[in-house]
């Protein structure tokens, strides 16, 4: 059936099915192609071939590394780019495709170095808050000291980078390592002084309010100048406040009357920011004495009857 010769079987033993060897490996050829689809033989021909070796791939860590730079583009460069739009039309502006609009490049080319705007953020408020190399082991310089070179810090951070203040003021900042690093310093400067970590926590806490809470004012007097309607805190006082005083009646609100024409109101946020920043280092000052204060009230919590309702 293979070859079409006639078979000739020998007068004793088992009758032959192929004429040669030949003709039997044809036919074992042809029952695994039937099998397994043609071209199967040769592919096992082919795999029991050594391969030539393969050229060895360079090791990679599953990232690509944050100096490589790609049409010039490094993780540094990303992130300092964002922190100027940031600056200069705020937080809501920047996006990865506004980055990548500013640098010329792909959006697509920078996730190549970070993953997305979110840690985007994450990283502009480590680069920030890192700027300087000021969180590293220190002379201790007493509390008050430190507090005050904390708060100004801070302070000057909102005024330099506005866009900061809107990620940092949240129940969930970004826990990056030089902003644990600035606030580790700040519990720090109450060592030795025998306060509980939670009494700490508080005391730093109330001071960064301060610049926190001043700061508002100041982003705002900021992104006011980048609209182009810019006008600051004194002008606002010295101007708008007592025109509209004047409209609505004087006699109605007689203790803002009373700040016409007293030109230490129109002192601008960094007086005020400084005064309220002593006059709160002073009542710690006190409260580190052993001055005690009177008890926090305690105050019932969202929908429970305080004592004097019952």
């Amino acid at each position: 059936m293979q070859c079409g010769k006639e078979l000739t079987a020998p007068p004793r033993g088992r009758k032959p099915r192929y004429c040669s060897r030949s003709c039997q490996a044809r036919a074992y050829r042809a029952r695994l192609d039937a099998r397994t689809g043609q071209g199967a033989l040769r592919e096992k021909k082919k795999e029991e071939q050594p391969s030539p070796p393969r050229p060895a791939r360079p090791a990679t860590s599953g990232r690509v590394d944050s100096q490589r730079t790609d049409a010039g583009l490094s993780r540094e460069r990303i992130v300092w780019t964002a922190i100027r739009i940031a600056n200069a039309e705020g937080l809501e502006s920047m996006s990865m495709r506004h980055v990548a609009n500013v640098l010329g490049v792909k959006v697509m080319s920078l996730y190549n170095y970070i993953d997305g705007k979110d840690a985007l953020i994450d990283l502009m408020v480590e680069a920030v808050f890192s700027e300087g190399g000021d969180t590293g082991p220190h002379t201790p310089r007493g509390w008050r000291a430190e507090l005050e070179a904390a708060a100004r810090w801070e302070w000057a951070l909102y005024s330099t980078y506005p866009w900061v203040l809107e990620v940092i003021a949240t129940v969930k900042p970004p826990l990056v390592p030089s902003l644990l690093a600035r606030f580790e310093r700040g519990l720090g400067a109450f060592d030795g002084l025998g306060l509980d970590p939670v009494m700490t926590h508080r005391i730093y806490l109330g001071v960064s309010g301060i610049a926190q809470g001043l700061a508002l004012l100041r982003v705002s007097e900021i992104a006011s100048e980048r609209r182009g309607g810019g006008i600051s805190l004194s002008q606002w006082r010295s101007v708008k406040v007592p025109a509209i005083l004047e409209e609505l009646g004087a006699d109605r609100y007689p203790r803002q009357a009373a700040l016409r024409n007293r030109p230490e109101v129109l002192t601008d946020l960094e007086e005020i920011f400084e005064f309220s920043l002593q006059r709160l280092l002073d009542g710690i000052a006190r409260f580190l004495e052993g001055e005690s204060p009177a008890p926090p009230p305690q105050w019932p919590r969202s929908g429970q009857p305080s004592a004097e309702d019952h």
